[in-house]
């Protein structure tokens, strides 16, 4: 009977203990698991940071280099090259307001291209070719042709901005029917022409 008795005390002390344990393990393991997550979320942020800084730098470096190409473009009006990119820009601000079955869109992607090409090989006459050039020496190939497309889509997308809000001063005038009607022709004769040296 004592034997029996004495068995289910240590038994049941042998129960306790383990079950302590078993308890205790799991909250031992708990801060380290939450470690373990919190290097995780700080090592994530601090990725997330870096993304950041280096997105802001390259985005404030092709503002700089794009501002700086259009002023060598625009004081270099006369070339016959940058008379073809403001007339791009014209006949795509035109796009933006009025409809014109005879101007298309896979024509205007077409044209986007190829003045998005000649801003870009302007870069080379440009104030900003000694900063490219040092550059170079940092970048691949790839980055290289990324900034210098990034520079050039920026300068496109200032000048049909530019003159989109020339022309809503004549859409205030003249209202959009008289404006369209006023303008049709001439940025029609445009676009052919540009097709045609596209084309050629």
């Amino acid at each position: 009977m004592y034997f029996s008795a004495h068995f289910l005390k240590c038994f049941s002390i042998l129960i306790a203990v383990t079950t302590s344990i078993s308890f205790a393990a799991p909250a031992q393991e708990a801060p380290a698991t939450g470690n373990a997550q919190s290097s995780a979320q700080s090592a994530e942020q601090q990725q997330i940071a870096r993304s950041m800084n280096y997105m802001l730098r390259r985005a404030e470096l092709t503002r700089t280099l794009a501002a700086q190409h259009l002023e060598y473009i625009m004081s270099n009006r006369e070339n016959s090259k940058i008379r073809l990119i403001e007339d791009a820009s014209q006949v795509m601000a035109f796009d933006l307001i009025c409809e014109d079955d005879q101007i298309d869109g896979k024509s205007l992607n077409q044209i986007a291209a190829d003045i998005t090409f000649r801003i870009a090989m302007l870069a080379g006459k440009s104030t900003i070719a000694p900063r490219l050039t040092e550059l170079a020496r940092k970048q691949t190939v790839e980055e290289r042709m990324a900034l210098i497309g990034d520079i050039s889509t920026t300068v496109l997308m200032f000048e049909i901005g530019r003159r989109r809000g020339l022309f809503d001063a004549l859409l205030t005038d003249f209202g959009q029917k008289r404006f369209c009607a006023g303008m049709r022709t001439d940025m029609r004769t445009r676009f052919n022409e540009m097709i045609t040296s596209i084309g050629d």
